[in-house]
């Protein structure tokens, strides 16, 4: 089942839009400046947030005030270090795991950053349907089930501790095929979400890597999920949909600028504050009704 959202949005009713959605205007509140080439964020149970820039190979952690209270690595290969690192998730609530492609590597990290282990399948004993190479981004399910984006076969692999388990989204998945995934994420369900650049579409699976549907929408250039609902960002706003109902409930458009916005990352905190993420800063933004 294709949902093709960007039609749903504009015709209303027509292709299963919601009736009471509305239109809100996005609101700039704080902004954290300085870095180089921030690729990718995360948070943790207490809503810590934790930003990987991939240019200073380092992870910067941040309190919910958004004073830095940590930093944590440098170039290079050795425990702890990176070489232009691709992702940070934190969607086990208890550490935090790097893609660090370059390196053939996933680190993981305590919340205080410390280094805990790491996983590199590119080795003789590993068998070799399940070696990745260049690790694109990960996704935990129940504590110990280490789903990765292995961007060189287009696919996500699965593992369970460090022993693997199942390969899904390859050329034998049908309709769940995947061209280019950058990025995964899972809703309440325990459902399965990956972003599809090149289709720029999400495509989700159950937990057992089934295809279910794929939600499509013009422009698409990142998401997040919160709360079961979907957040599809496309360059002017953001699209949130309704999982459960399977309807769009708004759309958050950002104010009208000379320059196009460019937000490599976004994520949803509580009371619907939005993160927006961009190669050199940071913002904060909450939406206003029109």
């Amino acid at each position: 089942m294709i949902i093709i959202l960007f039609f749903n949005f504009l015709f209303g009713m027509s292709f299963g839009a919601s009736a009471g959605a509305t239109d809100s205007l996005l609101i700039k509140e704080n902004e954290i400046k300085g870095f180089t080439n921030a690729v990718s964020m995360t948070i943790d149970a207490k809503e810590n947030l934790y930003v990987l820039d991939a240019d200073r190979n380092e992870i910067l952690k941040f309190n919910t005030d958004f004073n830095l209270v940590k930093r944590n690595g440098k170039q290079g290969w050795d425990k702890g270090q990176f070489d232009s690192p691709t992702y940070i998730d934190g969607s086990s609530g208890l550490d935090i795991f790097v893609s660090d492609g370059k390196n053939k590597r996933i680190q993981r990290f305590d919340l205080e950053l410390n280094y805990i282990s790491g996983l590199n399948t590119a080795q003789e004993d590993f068998p070799t349907q399940f070696q990745f190479n260049t690790p694109f981004s990960t996704l935990v399910i129940n504590t110990n089930q280490l789903y990765v984006v292995d961007s060189d076969n287009n696919r996500i692999i699965a593992y369970d501790g460090n022993l693997p388990v199942q390969i899904f989204g390859d050329y034998k998945s049908g309709k769940g095929e995947l061209r280019r995934p950058v990025k995964i994420l899972k809703d309440d369900r325990n459902f399965i979400y990956v972003f599809d650049k090149e289709s720029s579409s999400i495509l989700s699976f159950d937990n057992l890597g089934n295809y279910l549907s794929q939600y499509q929408i013009t422009g698409l250039e990142t998401f997040t999920i919160r709360d079961n609902m979907l957040y599809l960002y496309d360059g002017k706003g953001i699209t949130k949909y309704d999982l459960n109902t399977r309807s769009i409930v708004n759309k958050l458009f950002l104010p009208k600028s000379k320059k196009k916005y460019t937000f490599t990352d976004i994520m949803v905190l509580s009371n619907e504050r939005y993160l927006l993420l961009g190669k050199k800063s940071l913002s904060l933004w909450r939406h206003k009704l029109n």
